[in-house]
């Protein structure tokens, strides 16, 4: 309780939720929390560098404790529960005025054929930004920026 980190003082890792689900009525009443399951999840999938929004950035403290406590018991058992560390990178978002940067969004004028691909050169993705012209050297200089 006296961790700087208030998200570690009493974090919430698993809820009961006796209200019956939709699909699977009531054989289940609790449910691992995102804070819980993200570290485990993403060490089982093979995930080695974790990237993350900077939204999260007060949770990577509990991300470390949970995957650090699953390593340990997989390392004192010898479990072969196949757990490792994952490294987690933080960023920022970014956003551009007038320009859809969501891949729902992207991917339905691709399936609909409005545009030649993913490297359209009026996509805003990394592709189509260089079929514009533009180096990879400049492109990093702009994100750095």
């Amino acid at each position: 309780m006296q961790c700087k980190n208030k998200c570690m003082r009493d974090p919430t890792l698993w809820r009961v939720n006796r209200t019956p689900h939709h699909r699977t009525g009531t054989k289940y009443l609790s449910y691992p929390t995102y804070d819980f399951c993200c570290p485990i999840i993403d060490s089982i999938e093979g995930i080695t560098h974790a990237l993350r929004d900077n939204l999260y950035t007060d949770r990577n403290d509990q991300y470390k404790w949970v995957s650090d406590y699953f390593y340990y018991i997989n390392l004192q058992f010898q479990e072969t529960l196949g757990l490792r560390k994952v490294t987690i990178y933080d960023f920022s978002r970014l956003n551009l005025k007038y320009t859809i940067l969501s891949k729902r969004n992207l991917s339905w004028l691709v399936d609909n054929n409005y545009v030649e691909g993913w490297s359209d050169p009026r996509f805003p993705t990394i592709q189509g930004i260089l079929r514009r012209g533009l180096t990879v050297q400049t492109l990093t200089e702009f994100m750095l920026e």
